[in-house]
C-alpha cells in the first residue's frame, strides 16, 4: 500500500533541512544553510525568507524549522495510530503511516540539529543571564553572548521546549509517552539534553527570575512524570549526565541530586542505578578507581529532603544486600554495592545515619544466629535464615576492603555461633566443603583484625559456651536446634556406634569424647590460626585463672574443669611450637624449661664443652662479651612456612628439623627476655645453663642459627652485665646516672626489637662519647666513658650503618661524627677498613648491587665524620687520603665507589685544605691521568686546524674509541667497573677545581709560596690536558666542568708566580 502524501511530503520537506537533497556546493556553511533553508521555503510553498543573519542565527533557524517538520510528522503518526485503534483495517492504516529506516535516520538528523544548533546554544546564552553565588569560572574560549537577546532567546527556548513536551506527552502532561519512533528517538538519544534545560527553567526560583528570563513551572511535572515512567538505568543515566553540567546552578543541582535519589527508592532503583553508573562494565574489569567508589557511596548515602534515615536506608539497605547476593550481576556492582554499605556502616560524619544503617542492616545479618528459627520456614522467612545471612556476609567481606572497624560491627556479636557452627561443621565428613572453607574465613578474617580487647572478651564468651547449637541437613540449610535434640556422650557406646567410632577416629587420642564445647583441639588450632599474639596470650592466662578458681570451689562444674584443664594443654601442645612461640606462655619458668630442653636435645646428647672465658664470670665480664653482633634479617622471619606445614601434623611429635626446632626455642628464648626484663640468674638458675648452650650454639650452629644465638648471648650476657653492677643509689638523679651505667643501659635499649627504642640507646651511646662541658668554666672536657668501653661504642656505630632503617643510619652517622673529638683516628681507621676493605683483587669485582649501596652510606657517614672533623681534618690526612685515592685507582671497582672516594677527597678539601697539601703534586697528577685515560672524545672529528693541533699536543691522552652504548649509565649499571662513565670524570674534575681553588686561596693569604709549590710541567700537563677535554669530550657536563677547572688551574699559576 502507499504511503501517505502529506508524511511523504513532510519527510521531503525535513530532507532539504537535512542536507539529504544535493544541491550546488556552496563555498561556507553558512552558504549551505542559506540555500537549504531557501529550498525548504520553496518546497513548502512560503515565501523564500530574508537569511542575512549571522551563522548562529542560521543554524538556529534551522533547527526550529527542523523541529516544525518533526512536530508534524509526529503529529501524522499519531493520527495514524489513533485512526488504526479506532478502525478495523489495522493493518492498512499502519501501513499507510509507516516510517522506513531511511526516513527515520532522517528524524534523528533533524532531532540532533534541533539541539545542537537550537536548544544548546539558547540555553547556554540563558544560564549565563542566571544570577548565582556559586564558584564558576569563565571557559577562556566561551564566546561573549549579547544579553540583550536574552527575553527572545528565552521565549524562543519556551516555546521550543513546549513543542517537545507535546511532542512526547500528546494526551497531557501525565499521559504515557507516544509510542512512536520519534517518541523513542528523543528519549533513548537526547533524553539530558532535553531534562537539562527543563531543569534550568522548570526549577528556576522566582528571586532569581526577571523580565528577561522567568522560571517555567509547567515544565516540573513533565521531568518528575516522565524520569518515572522512564526504566531507572535510563533516568539515572540522563540525570547524572545532567548534574556535573547545571552544577554551577545550586537550585539546580539539588534538584538534580534529589530526583536521583528519588530514583533510588523506586524497586530495583539501586541496581539500575549501578547498572547506570557500570555501563562501561567492559573497560573496568574487576577494577574500579577508588574515587568512583567514594563518588557512588556519597550519592546513596544523600537522603531526600522530608525523609528521616531511617525510613531512607530501610529502603536502600535491603536493595544493596539483594545486589550483593543476587546472581548475574557484574563484579563492578557488587564491589560497588559492598563499598557503599560499608562506608554506610563505619562513616564518622554523620552518628545518626550511621545508627539508622545499623538499624536495618545487622539485624539482617545478626538475628539469624541469635534467635532461634524454627525448621518449618516459610518461603517469605528466607531473608531470615542463616544460609542468606551467611552468605550476605562472605560477600561483603570479599568485596570490601579489610576494615577492622566494619569487620567487627559486621562479625563480633555472632562470633560464638559462627565458631560453634564451624566447629559442629569440621566434625561432619558429608558436609559441602565450600561451606566449611566459608566458615574458616570469616573466623580467620575477625580474628586477624579485631582489637585485643574485643577478640578477647567475644572468645571468652566462646570458651563459656556461647553459641548455641547448629544442624545442617541434606540440602545445606543451616538451622538451630535445642540442647536436648543434640547426640549424648553415652550414645556413642552403644554396639553400633561404637564400631562407626572406631572406624572414623572419634576415639584417637585428641578426639572430644565427652562433647567438650569448645572442642580444646579446634579452638587451640583456631588461636593459632589467627597469630594473635596479646589475645591467645591472655585468653591462656583467664584459662589458668579460671582452672585455679574451679579447682578451688568444692561446686564446680567438674566438665568446665576439664575443659580448662584441656584447652590448657592443647595451648602448651600446639602453640609452643609454633612460629610465634610467646603468644600464650606469659610465665618464664615453663619456656624456659623448655627452650633449655630443646637446645639441649637438638643439637647432640652431650654438647661440646663451651670455652670458659666465654662462660658466665661472676667477678666480671670482658669486652667481647658486650660487644653487638650484626642483626641478621632473618632473626624475626622465623620461616612463616611453618605455621601451615605443622597445622595438620599431629600434635603430639613435633615435625621440626632440629634447625627450625633450635630456632623457634632461641625465638622463644629472645621473646621471654624481652618480656621480663628482670629475668636474670638472680631470679631464675636455669639462665645459667641456658646461657652455656647458647654459647655453644652460636660458635657451632648453622648459617640460620647462628645469628640467633649471638643475639641471644648478647641480651644474656647483658642482663649478666647489669646483675654485676650494683645498683646506683636512689638519690641520684637521672641526669646524674653514672657513665658506666648509662652504658648498660644504652645496650639494654639496643637489643630492643622496636626501633625508637634502639635508637634511644645510639643517642645514650653519642652522649657517653661526646665532650663534656664543665658547669665552671663552660670548657669541653674529655668524655666521662672508660677508653675501655671505646672499641665496643665504636663496633656498635659501625654495625649500625649496615642497618637498613634510616632512622638508626641518622643516629649511627650522629655517634661516629661525636666520637671524632676524641678518638678521630680510631674513628676514621673504623670507617674506612669498612669502606675499603676486600676490595683487592677478585674481590672488588665481584660486588653486588647490595654491596655498592651499603658502601656507598659508608662513604655518606664518612662523609659526615669529615666534615665534623673541621680544621682538625689534618690530623687524620695520613689515615683518610692514602686509602681513599687508593679506591680511586682501583679500576676493577665499580665505577660508584671511584665516584663516592672522589667525593670524599673534595669533601675534605672543602672542609681543611691544609690536610691534602702534603699531597698536591700526586693527587694533581693524578687527576690528570686519569682524565687523559678515561676521557671519551666525541666521534665528530674536529675540523678546525687549531683543534688538531691542541689534540696533537695531548699525545698522550687515549683517543680510541671507548664511549659506552647510549644505554648503559652508571645509574643503570651500578656494579660495573667502567671507567668511561661520565659521573667519574665529572668527580675528578670537580675534585680537581676545588683543590686549585683552595690552594688559590691559601697561597695569597700566606707569606710563603714555598710552602705551596707545584711543578711547572703539572700545570702544563693540567692546562693541556683540561683544555683538551673541555673541547673534545662526548659529555656537555664534563666539557663546562673542564673549562672551569681550566680558569682554576689558570688563577692557581698566576698565584703561584705572584700575580
Amino acid at each position: 500500500m502507499a504511503q501517505n502524501q502529506a508524511l511523504v511530503s513532510v519527510i521531503a520537506a525535513g530532507a532539504f533541512l537535512a542536507g539529504s537533497v544535493r544541491t550546488d556546493n556552496p563555498s561556507d556553511v553558512k552558504s549551505v544553510l542559506v540555500s537549504r533553508l531557501l529550498q525548504y521555503d520553496e518546497y513548502i510553498g512560503r515565501s523564500p525568507g530574508e537569511y542575512t543573519g549571522s551563522l548562529e542565527e542560521l543554524q538556529l533557524e534551522t533547527g526550529r524549522q527542523a523541529l516544525d517538520v518533526v512536530s508534524r510528522v509526529q503529529v501524522l503518526l499519531n493520527r495514524s495510530d489513533a485512526a488504526a485503534f479506532a478502525s478495523s483495517s489495522t493493518a492498512a492504516s499502519l501501513d499507510e503511516y509507516a516510517i522506513g529506516t531511511k526516513d527515520l535516520a532522517q528524524m534523528r538528523t533533524l532531532l540532533a540539529i534541533v539541539f545542537k544548533w537550537s536548544i544548546e546554544p539558547l540555553l547556554a546564552r540563558i544560564m549565563v543571564a542566571i544570577p548565582t553565588t556559586s564558584p564558576w569560572k569563565r571557559d577562556t574560549t566561551t564566546p561573549i553572548i549579547d544579553l540583550t537577546c536574552i527575553p527572545n532567546d528565552s521565549q524562543l527556548l519556551s516555546s521550543l521546549l513546549d513543542q517537545f513536551v507535546r511532542i512526547i506527552l500528546p494526551d497531557g502532561p501525565k499521559s504515557a509517552p507516544s509510542p512512536t519512533h520519534i517518541s523513542l528517538a528523543i528519549l533513548d538519544q537526547h533524553c539530558s539534553q532535553l531534562i537539562k534545560p527543563c531543569m534550568v527553567l522548570g526549577w528556576l526560583p522566582k528571586h532569581l527570575s526577571n523580565d528577561s528570563v522567568r522560571p517555567l513551572d509547567e515544565l516540573r511535572p513533565f521531568v518528575i512524570h516522565l524520569i518515572s515512567i522512564l526504566p531507572v538505568q535510563q533516568s539515572v543515566t540522563a540525570l547524572i549526565d545532567v548534574l556535573p553540567e547545571v552544577s554551577r546552578l545550586p537550585y539546580a543541582r539539588k534538584a538534580c541530586t534529589f530526583l536521583l535519589s528519588r530514583q533510588l527508592l523506586r524497586r530495583g532503583g539501586v541496581q539500575g542505578t549501578l547498572a547506570s553508573l557500570f555501563s562501561d562494565t567492559e573497560e573496568l574489569g574487576e577494577q574500579v578507581p577508588l574515587e568512583r567508589l567514594e563518588h557512588i557511596s556519597l550519592l546513596l548515602q544523600a537522603i531526600p529532603t522530608g525523609m528521616t534515615p531511617f525510613d531512607y536506608y530501610s529502603n536502600i539497605v535491603p536493595q544493596l544486600t539483594n545486589v550483593v547476593t543476587a546472581d548475574g550481576v557484574p563484579p563492578v556492582q557488587i564491589r560497588a554495592a559492598a563499598f557503599a554499605l560499608s562506608r554506610m556502616l563505619t562513616s564518622d560524619t554523620n552518628a545518626t545515619n550511621q545508627a539508622a544503617v545499623a538499624r536495618v542492616l545487622l539485624p539482617l545479618l545478626h538475628l539469624p544466629f541469635l534467635n532461634k528459627v524454627p525448621s518449618q520456614s516459610s518461603p517469605t522467612d528466607n531473608a531470615h535464615i542463616p544460609s542468606r545471612a551467611l552468605e550476605t556476609l562472605q560477600a561483603l567481606l570479599i568485596n570490601t576492603d579489610p576494615s577492622p572497624a566494619l569487620i567487627s560491627k559486621l562479625l563480633t556479636p555472632i562470633i560464638p555461633a559462627l565458631f560453634s557452627l564451624s566447629s559442629q561443621l569440621e566434625g561432619l565428613r558429608v558436609v559441602d566443603p565450600t561451606l566449611k572453607a566459608s566458615l574458616r574465613g570469616i573466623l580467620g578474617t575477625w580474628g586477624r583484625v579485631v582489637t585485643s580487647q574485643e577478640g578477647i572478651a567475644t572468645l571468652w564468651l566462646v570458651v563459656q559456651g556461647e553459641g548455641g547449637d547448629w544442624f545442617v541437613d541434606v540440602a545445606g540449610e543451616i538451622r538451630q536446634i535445642d540442647g536436648q535434640e543434640r547426640q549424648t556422650p553415652l550414645s556413642f557406646f552403644t554396639p553400633e556406634d561404637l564400631e562407626r567410632a572406631e572406624e572414623t577416629g572419634e576415639f584417637d587420642l585428641d578426639a572430644n569424647l565427652l562433647k567438650l564445647r569448645p572442642d580444646p583441639l579446634q579452638f587451640v588450632k583456631y588461636l593459632k590460626s589467627i597469630d594473635r599474639q596479646d589475645i591467645a596470650s591472655e585468653i591462656f592466662v583467664m584459662l589458668l585463672e579460671g582452672y585455679r578458681t574451679l579447682k578451688g570451689d568444692s561446686d564446680g562444674d567438674p566438665m568446665r574443669t576439664l575443659l580448662y584443664l584441656q584447652i590448657v594443654m592443647e595451648m602448651q601442645t600446639q602453640l609452643s611450637g609454633d612460629d610465634s612461640p610467646t603468644n600464650i606462655l606469659k610465665t618464664p619458668t615453663h619456656i624456659l624449661s623448655f627452650v633449655k630442653h630443646a637446645l639441649d636435645t637438638t643439637g647432640s646428647v652431650q654438647p661440646a664443652p663451651v670455652d670458659t672465658k666465654s662462660r658466665h664470670r661472676k667477678n666480671g665480664l670482658g669486652l667481647e662479651d658486650l660487644r653487638i653482633v650484626e642483626e641478621d634479617n632473618d632473626i624475626n622471619d622465623g620461616g612463616d612456612d611453618a605455621d601451615s606445614d605443622d597445622e595438620d601434623a599431629p600434635e603430639t611429635a613435633n615435625p621440626l628439623k632440629y634447625d627450625d626446632m633450635t630456632a623457634t626455642a632461641l625465638n622463644l628464648l629472645l621473646s621471654i627476655l624481652e618480656a621480663n626484663p628482670d629475668l636474670s640468674t638472680e631470679n631464675s638458675s636455669v639462665v645459667d645453663e641456658i646461657f652455656e648452650l647458647v654459647v655453644y650454639w652460636a660458635l657451632n650452629g648453622t648459617e640460620a642459627v647462628k645469628p640467633l644465638a649471638r643475639e641471644a648471648r648478647m641480651v644474656l650476657t647483658v642482663r649478666l652485665a647489669i646483675t654485676s653492677i650494683a645498683s646506683p643509689s636512689k638519690s641520684k638523679t637521672t641526669d646524674e646516672e653514672s657513665a658506666q651505667a648509662q652504658y648498660q643501659k644504652a645496650l639494654k635499649l639496643l637489643q630492643d626489637p622496636i626501633l625508637p627504642v634502639r635508637a634511644h640507646g645510639l643517642l645514650l651511646l653519642r652522649e657517653l662519647v661526646s665532650p663534656r662541658t664543665t658547669p665552671r668554666s663552660q670548657s669541653l672536657s674529655d668524655p666521662a666513658i672508660s677508653k675501655a668501653f671505646v672499641p665496643g661504642i665504636l663496633s656498635i656505630f659501625l654495625q649500625s650503618l649496615q642497618d637498613d632503617d634510616s632512622y638508626i643510619f641518622l643516629n649511627a652517622v650522629q655517634g661516629l661524627a661525636a666520637m671524632v673529638d676524641g678518638y678521630g683516628k680510631d674513628t676514621f681507621k673504623g670507617l674506612l677498613n669498612m669502606y675499603s676493605e676486600r676490595l683487592d683483587g677478585l674481590a672488588g669485582t665481584n660486588l653486588t648491587q647490595q654491596d655498592v649501596d651499603t658502601r656507598t652510606r659508608i662513604g655518606e657517614a664518612l662523609g659526615q665524620v669529615i666534615r665534623r672533623c673541621g680544621d682538625a681534618l689534618p690530623k687524620y690526612a695520613d689515615v683518610l687520603v692514602p686509602s681513599l685515592f687508593a679506591m680511586v685507582r682501583m679500576a676493577h671497582l665499580p665505577t660508584p665507589l671511584r665516584v663516592s672516594a672522589l667525593s670524599l677527597l673534595a669533601q675534605s678539601v672543602n672542609t681543611s685544605p691544609i690536610a691534602l697539601l702534603p699531597y698536591r703534586e700526586d693527587l694533581l697528577e693524578a687527576l690528570i691521568d686519569l682524565l687523559r685515560v678515561e676521557t671519551v672524545p666525541m666521534s665528530q672529528k674536529p675540523s678546525k686546524k687549531s683543534d688538531q693541533k691542541l689534540a696533537e699536543d695531548t699525545d698522550g691522552v687515549d683517543d680510541s674509541d671507548t664511549s659506552t652504548a647510549p644505554s648503559a649509565t652508571m645509574d643503570s649499571q651500578p656494579t660495573i667497573a667502567n671507567s668511561k662513565f661520565p659521573p667519574l670524570r665529572r668527580a675528578a674534575l670537580h675534585f680537581m677545581s676545588l683543590l686549585t681553588r683552595a690552594f688559590t686561596s691559601q697561597i695569597l693569604e700566606s707569606s710563603s709560596l714555598a710552602t705551596y709549590t707545584i711543578p711547572d710541567t703539572t700545570l702544563k700537563r693540567a692546562r693541556t690536558t683540561l683544555g683538551y677535554v673541555a673541547v673534545m669530550d662526548e659529555d656537555s657536563i664534563v666539557r663546562v666542568m673542564a673549562g672551569e677547572a681550566l680558569e682554576g688551574v689558570d688563577r692557581l699559576s698566576g698565584a703561584l708566580i705572584g700575580l
